[in-house]
């Protein structure tokens, strides 16, 4: 009898499971081999095939633990990018704008991310239980009452409400809520007088426009077009499953209860999901690709690549970390992120644009890339081990 390849892979994965079963590590980096014991095969499958009954998608379909990283075969890469739903399908084997190993990113921001296992006590349901409990947040209370706990809002954002605070990154154009700090740190002065580090970026002249906000407003756009496909092969190499698809599978018994810790259990259950897109604040749900790294988050870098061009001071710092951490946590409120999806898609555009902005600066601004790579270094700093809730007004 001949077997189907995606058969063959299982029993596979399944041998290598067993002969790991003395190893505590979850990732072997000398053998690339993943330990998946407990790990419920649950991937990302967010999309419809737009030929249900073709060859390829019966073959393929529905993803499990073995088609991520999507990169390792070339068909079901080719399957996603031309026969289904999926969006913004990035194959870091192949694709032309990833200029950097995704697998060294993923390795500098910690490695991958964690998916639903057998194990109830493991931290992955702690992760999700985060996102059921701000989806519980009152939708017209106040954003600063409600989340009050977890962050200070952005100036801009004061007054939200709860559901404000997640419409606000929902299929806004990408970078808004940065750009309009810029407006606020540049345009209006509404945090204080600004300072250009002229070995960064030069003048052009005594009064700075092309050098100064417009010069912004390319960097600002330009960040957000390096790390978008490095961030989106993380999410095709990784394939975490949106908390939507966990949290219907868990509602409709896919997931055994046995499985599951019993207070998520009961909070998912009362929630009365009828179709997995009600777990979100949006109508249309998550997004058609993998949850992990945000890119939402990984957009959100001006604070770190403004402190390079800028000398900024304590209280300009600490708000442009809140708009960037505001854009991040907001896709957790309404539902279609983890914490730790926002935390590595927040280091992993940090990094991406710590590599790539030397050069850049260097060929557009005629910059000193070594002044630039070394105060960048400097300028660095780790979003696992930012105060969500510190009060920029204390720094002044």
């Amino acid at each position: 009898m001949k077997l189907s390849s995606k058969i063959v892979s299982v029993v596979v994965a399944a041998s290598i499971g067993n002969c790991l079963a003395g190893s505590t590590s979850t990732d072997d980096e000398s053998s690339g081999v993943r330990d998946t014991r407990n790990d419920l095969g649950i991937r990302f499958n967010k999309f419809e095939p737009f030929n249900p009954d073709s060859n390829k998608a019966k073959k393929f379909l529905p993803l499990d633990i073995n088609d991520y990283p999507i990169s390792e075969n070339d068909k079901v890469s080719a399957l996603l990018k031309e026969g289904t739903t999926a969006a913004s399908v990035v194959d870091v084997a192949t694709d032309y704008e990833v200029i950097y190993s995704v697998r060294g990113l993923i390795k500098k921001i910690g490695g991958e991310p964690d998916h639903p296992t057998k194990d109830d006590g493991a931290p992955y349901w702690g992760k999700l239980k985060e996102v059921v409990e701000m989806r519980a947040k009152k939708d017209n209370e106040s954003a600063s009452d409600e989340l009050g706990m977890k962050l200070q809002l952005p100036l801009r954002w004061e007054g939200y409400t709860v559901y404000e605070f997640a419409e606000a990154v929902h299929d806004e154009y990408p970078g808004l809520h940065q750009a309009e700090f810029l407006v606020d740190l540049v345009g209006k002065g509404r945090y204080g007088e600004i300072d250009f580090d002229n070995e960064a970026l030069s003048k052009r002249s005594g009064t700075r426009f092309l050098r100064g906000i417009v010069a912004l407003a390319d960097l600002h756009t330009w960040s957000v077009g390096v790390v978008a496909p490095h961030n989106f092969g993380a999410k095709w190499y990784a394939g975490r499953a949106r908390p939507e698809e966990v949290a219907y599978k868990i509602a409709t018994g896919e997931i055994k209860r046995e499985f599951v810790p019993d207070e998520l259990f009961d909070l998912i259950t009362g929630m009365g999901l009828e179709k997995a897109t009600s777990f979100t604040q949006y109508p249309e749900g998550s997004p058609m690709h993998p949850s992990w790294p945000a890119m939402h988050s990984a957009a959100s870098n001006i604070s770190f690549w403004l402190q390079v061009i800028m000398n900024l001071t304590p209280e300009q710092l600490c708000e442009a970390k809140k708009v960037d951490y505001a854009v991040a946590y907001a896709r957790t409120v309404a539902g279609v992120h983890y914490p730790d999806d926002n935390i590595a898609g927040l280091n992993m555009g940090q990094e991406i644009v710590s590599k790539a902005l030397p050069r850049h600066l260097d060929e557009k601004y005629d910059s000193s890339k070594s002044y630039v790579r070394d105060k960048g270094k400097n300028k660095r700093f780790d979003w696992n081990d930012y105060n969500p809730l510190e009060d920029c007004g204390s720094l002044q």
